[in-house]
């Protein structure tokens, strides 16, 4: 009978003890989580300090270079051995050194705590689309362009160049080669279509206070209205006049 009591009450106290270490275990484990999930918060908020700012001048950059640039993602790596005050340093101004099909690289300067400059390079990851204008027709050589010849699209970055056009032009363009239809317009494919053309004769007026002459003069350039273009008279001299019309000009 006492060893039947006795057996209960050390099982009973070993009970006791595995319930007491279960929930020590959970408890650790609750912590193990817990440090685990606040270590990942302070990595993730460590990048988003890091990259910022640097993203966000980045993105100006290159929508500066690129306009019509849509930029869908943009991420700058995080090198492994930034410096311990990192976080004291200032951003001032960064510079992109290149531009890929999906990345690229820059450089970035900043003021250090000790008020000298440092400068530092990071790699990016990008996916962008960017707007041109692409041939709706098949266009011959000398052919004026016009609104019905060209639509515009998204292309991959992959597929954008630099001469693209990516605005519509502000002055007559016309084709220098043939172009066929869905091919990227670009501006080595055209040239200017001016009101004035070099060896034009041209009225120019030439003012001396209350008094106004005209002369006959020859265009040296290709120039379009407004536009400062050097002329000469029949004498050979050579003036500075602005074009007012597609036969006049006013000598300065």
């Amino acid at each position: 009978m006492l060893q039947s009591r006795s057996q209960n009450k050390t099982s009973g106290n070993s009970s006791g003890v595995e319930h007491n270490l279960a929930k020590v275990g959970v408890a650790s484990s609750n912590l193990v989580s817990r440090s685990i999930l606040f270590l990942i918060l302070i990595i993730l908020f460590s990048q988003k300090l890091f990259s910022a700012s640097l993203v966000s001048l980045l993105e100006e950059n290159i929508k500066s270079q690129i306009p019509n640039i849509i930029i869908e993602k943009l991420n700058i790596q995080k090198p492994d051995n930034l410096p311990q005050d990192f976080n004291e340093y200032e951003l001032k101004e960064i510079l992109l050194l290149s531009l890929k099909d999906d990345g690229g690289n820059l450089r970035a300067v900043y003021k250090m705590p000790n008020n000298l400059n440092k400068s530092m390079f990071f790699k990016f990851d990008i996916k962008a689309k960017v707007k041109v204008f692409v041939a709706s027709r098949d266009m011959d050589k000398g052919q004026i362009l016009n609104l019905s010849d060209f639509e515009s699209i998204l292309v991959p970055l992959n597929k954008y160049e630099k001469t693209a056009l990516t605005s519509l032009p502000k002055v007559s363009l016309i084709t220098k080669t043939r172009i066929k239809m869905g091919r990227v317009l670009t501006t080595r494919q055209f040239k200017t279509l001016s009101d004035i053309k070099r060896g034009d004769q041209i009225t120019a007026i030439i003012n001396d206070g209350s008094l106004s002459v005209e002369i006959l003069v020859t265009t040296l350039e290709d120039a379009n209205i407004g536009e400062i273009i050097q002329v000469k008279n029949e004498n050979n001299q050579i003036f500075k006049a602005t074009i007012i019309s597609k036969n006049r000009a006013i000598i300065r």
